[in-house]
């Protein structure tokens, strides 16, 4: 019983709710009329902009060469890191024998 008050109660409120919102726009807005005074051709814009600010067009040399890495960056990769680590042999001095297990 008290589930069909509730649902009843909230069923009535909301209607209540959506019908006041219906009526609640008083405002009506007319439809303007469309303005055609905004350049949409963006070739024409750019020249525009250009002629205006009276750009210059920079024209750059080639750049020397500038040896300031350290390391082969032909050889940064994981596998070629590997070849490299793999290479390497290492010389380990026999060690003597400890007699330290004891049955």
């Amino acid at each position: 019983m008290k589930t069909l008050i509730k649902n009843t109660s909230l069923l009535v409120i909301l209607t209540i709710l959506f019908s006041i919102n219906l009526s609640a726009s008083i405002y009506n807005f007319t439809d303007e009329t469309y303005i055609d005074d905004i350049p949409f051709n963006t070739t024409e814009v750019l020249s525009d902009i250009i002629t205006e600010q009276n750009l210059v067009a920079f024209d750059f040399e080639e750049e020397s060469y500038i040896d300031d890495i350290p390391f082969d960056t032909e050889c940064i990769s994981i596998d070629c890191l590997y070849q490299k680590a793999i290479m390497v042999e290492f010389n380990f001095e026999d060690e003597g024998y400890i007699d330290d297990i004891e049955l």
